[in-house]
C-alpha cells in the first residue's frame, strides 16, 4: 500500500520510511520497536496550505500509514513540508527546529527528542545509495527526484528488483519490452524513468535508455495519474481511453503497462 500523497512533495519521505520500517525481519522489528516504544502522528502542510496526516506505529506493529493512528499518539508533530524535508535530511535537528517554532508537539517530549534518531535511521537504509561494491562498480542508481510522488512508486520497485523469485523472473521474459515512462508533476516538470524487461533480466533506471538502446514504448502520464495507476485506483485501459495516459511506439507493451505495474505491486517491495 502506497502512502505517498499527490500534492504533498515530501511525502515519498514517509514511503521511504514504510519500506525500511516493514521490510526488516522479525527480530530487526522488534529492535526498532524497542529502541523506540511509541506512536507518532505527522501534520504535514504543503505550501498550498493542505495538511496531510501520517502515523508511524513504532511501539506494537512497526508501520508506516497515511491517517492517523487507530489509537491516540503518544505524540503529535506539526510542521510544513519543507521542514520535514530538512529534519529528514539531516540539514535541520529537532531540538533546533522546535526552538525556531518550525515544529510543534502535543504528548510526550522524549518521544519528540526521538525523531531524528528515527529518521537518521532510515536515512542510512533508503536515503544514501550505497555506492560501490567490492570491486569498486556502482551498485545502485538513485531513482528519486524530489517533486514527483511517482519517484516513491520507482524507489520500491527498483529495491524489489534483485529479490524476484523464478518465477517473477519468467513472468519478466514473457514481457520483452523497454518502457520509457515521462511523468510531468504538478509544476509541469517532466522527468523519466525506464524500465527494461528484457532476456529474463529486469532493471530500472533514472532517464530516458542511452543510445544505442531505445524503448520500445514511450509512455506519458501525469504525476497523480500514474501513482494511481499504480496502486489499483486508476484502470490502464480507462486511463489510455480518456488520454490519461498516451503512448509512441509498440501499442502491444503499452497494454501490458497496466499488468506489469499490477506484478509489482503484489511484490513485497
Amino acid at each position: 500500500m502506497l502512502v505517498s500523497v499527490p500534492g504533498l512533495k515530501r511525502s515519498p519521505i514517509f514511503e521511504k520510511l514504510k519500506a525500511t520500517i516493514e521490510d526488516q525481519n522479525d527480530v530487526q522489528k522488534q529492535v526498532t520497536i524497542e529502541k523506540t516504544k511509541g506512536i507518532f502522528q505527522f501534520d504535514i502542510k504543503n505550501n498550498e496550505g493542505k495538511v496531510q496526516t501520517w502515523s508511524m506505529d513504532l511501539k506494537k506493529q512497526g508501520t508506516v500509514n497515511t491517517g492517523k493512528p487507530g489509537g491516540t499518539p503518544d505524540v503529535l508533530l506539526t510542521l510544513s513540508d519543507d521542514v520535514f524535508a530538512d529534519l529528514a535530511s539531516g540539514k535541520l535537528d529537532s531540538t533546533k527546529a522546535y526552538m525556531q517554532g518550525k515544529l510543534k508537539f502535543k504528548g510526550s517530549m522524549m518521544l519528540a527528542t526521538k525523531l531524528d534518531s528515527v529518521l537518521n535511521d532510515a536515512k542510512k537504509v533508503n536515503y544514501m545509495p550505497r555506492s560501490s561494491t567490492p570491486n569498486g562498480k556502482p551498485e545502485s542508481e538513485l531513482v528519486v527526484v524530489d517533486g514527483f510522488q511517482a519517484s516513491a512508486v520507482f524507489d520500491r520497485i527498483k529495491s524489489g528488483m534483485s529479490s524476484f523469485s523464478q518465477q517473477r523472473k519468467d513472468n519478466i521474459q514473457k514481457v520483452q519490452g523497454i518502457f520509457q515512462i515521462d511523468i510531468e508533476n504538478v509544476e509541469g516538470k517532466v522527468q523519466s524513468w525506464t524500465l527494461k524487461m528484457k532476456d529474463g533480466n529486469s532493471e530500472l533506471i533514472l532517464g530516458p535508455m542511452k543510445p544505442p538502446q531505445k524503448p520500445d514504448v514511450v509512455i506519458s502520464a501525469s504525476d497523480k495519474d500514474f501513482v494511481d495507476l499504480s496502486s489499483g485506483r486508476l484502470n490502464g485501459q480507462k486511463a489510455f481511453m480518456e488520454g490519461k495516459l498516451t503512448f509512441k511506439g509498440s501499442m502491444i507493451l503499452a497494454t501490458k503497462l497496466d499488468t506489469v505495474l499490477k506484478g509489482f505491486q503484489k511484490a513485497k517491495l
